[in-house]
């Protein structure tokens, strides 16, 4: 799916040529699309994804036949201005989200994991439905951004670590944090950013790929053959288990900095106008998610009321029995596929094509959108300014936001809207 930019505008380094091919795609589409298909988590370049920019993951959405198609980037909302120009011109429900790591000092002193199965204690937990950026003179964002400095700190240590380690192995690469950076369009290095710079400088040795199977054998100290180093996703997978990963010679212990506590990402989801959402693992179960319904409710205590399920990674009987746990408990189930490494993956899987789910699925959606849609229009979002939900009963606000984003509304309408109450925007949806 990753392409250089060389191939043509859609891959180009400037946003607004990357539009304007995806506009000319769309305008000289002649295949009739189903458009139904639901997909509210993928990952794009602002973070680290298969999708060399968030015009390019919409283009893939739109030739897949999505409908409601949502960016969430680890740690920035930076991509969401190029991801809702190009939603609009392909016709896609956009939905914004952004996601970063707590940690739950209580779970890890028990050994108990979240939705992180190397790691007791860590929790990913996900905004949902952005509508506003946080305030930079926060005390949410000064957290956020020593999260983000902690996270480059460490990244900055494995990369001296990995040059260090070649240079040992007879490799002189000069390997540096640029090399890093150069990767992404803002900075917002991760892990796998590392891993995919270090590949690369390795790979510039040499043009040869039996000498280049040889160079990483040693460097790796597993054999490598030389159709091994042509998949470059898979390369970067195994470099970064042999040569990163805890226990290996290139590890750094992560910082606890980087890791906040739950009720502060939570407010920092707040701060962005978003509703927490908790992303659940699938497979493995893990001890926190053995008890759906008791994990549910027990995320309700910190303020996260949604979850997310993830095609490829939730075998069907578990996603219905998911499904159905929240279903009668009134919890919105948003479906997706991450997109977070460099593999190759459709954007639609078992989970969202199953009949019996996609209702749910689909009532999600609307249920995002219409929190997202209401929070710009008059400040009537899910939640409110101290994180409870707007309506006591669950259900009822389920219904309530699902059916506001199921509706078609003009932009005479939403024009009106905004100069209504809460009352008035109300009264106008259920009687629209």
């Amino acid at each position: 799916m990753q392409r250089p930019y060389s191939e043509g505008k859609h891959y180009s380094k400037d946003p607004v040529q990357r539009i304007e091919a995806l506009e000319e795609f769309v305008k000289n589409d002649k295949v009739r699309r189903n458009r139904k298909w639901i997909n509210l988590h993928v990952h794009t370049n602002e973070s680290f994804s298969a999708f060399s920019s968030p015009a390019e993951s919409v283009l893939h959405a739109y030739k897949e036949d999505i409908r409601y198609f949502g960016i969430n980037d680890h740690y920035t909302i930076a991509g969401h201005p190029e991801f809702r120009n190009a939603c609009e011109v392909a016709g896609l429900r956009a939905v914004f989200s952004v996601e970063a790591i707590a940690m739950d000092d209580e779970s890890l002193r028990k050994r108990k994991r979240y939705n992180d199965p190397s790691n007791p204690g860590r929790i990913y937990i996900i905004g949902k439905g952005v509508t506003r950026d946080i305030d930079v003179h926060s005390r949410e964002n000064a957290v956020l951004s020593e999260m983000r400095e902690a996270i480059r700190s460490r990244n900055k240590k494995i990369v001296s670590k990995l040059d260090s380690y070649a240079a040992q192995k007879g490799f002189l690469l000069e390997f540096t944090y640029d090399d890093v950076v150069s990767l992404t369009p803002r900075g917002n290095t991760t892990e796998r950013h590392v891993v995919q710079a270090f590949f690369e400088k390795v790979c510039g040795l040499s043009n040869n790929l039996d000498e280049l199977s040889g160079i990483f054998t040693r460097l790796a100290e597993e054999r490598i053959r030389a159709q091994d180093v042509k998949d470059a996703a898979g390369m970067q997978n195994l470099l970064r288990a042999r040569l990163v990963r805890s226990g290996r010679p290139c590890f750094v212990e992560e910082n606890r900095k980087a890791f906040t506590t739950i009720e502060n990402l939570v407010r920092i989801h707040r701060g962005y106008g978003a509703i927490p959402s908790y992303g659940l693992m699938g497979n493995p179960v893990t001890e926190e998610e053995e008890d759906i319904e008791r994990l549910i409710k027990k995320m309700r205590t910190f303020g996260i009321f949604a979850l997310d399920l993830f095609e490829f990674r939730t075998e069907l009987p578990r996603a219905r029995f998911i499904i159905e746990k929240a279903s009668e408990l009134g919890v919105p189930v948003f479906i997706g596929t991450e997109h977070n490494t460099k593999s190759t993956l459709p954007l639609t899987g078992d989970i969202v094509r199953d009949t019996e789910l996609y209702p749910y699925l689909k009532k999600s959606a609307d249920f995002i959108c219409g929190h997202q849609l209401l929070s710009t229009l008059c400040g009537c979002g899910y939640l409110m300014e101290d994180g409870t939900p707007r309506f006591k009963d669950f259900q009822c606000g389920f219904d309530f936001f699902a059916r506001a984003g199921g509706k078609s509304l003009t932009q005479e309408e939403c024009a009106n809207l905004k100069e209504c109450g809460e009352e008035e925007v109300r009264e106008f949806l259920i009687h629209h």
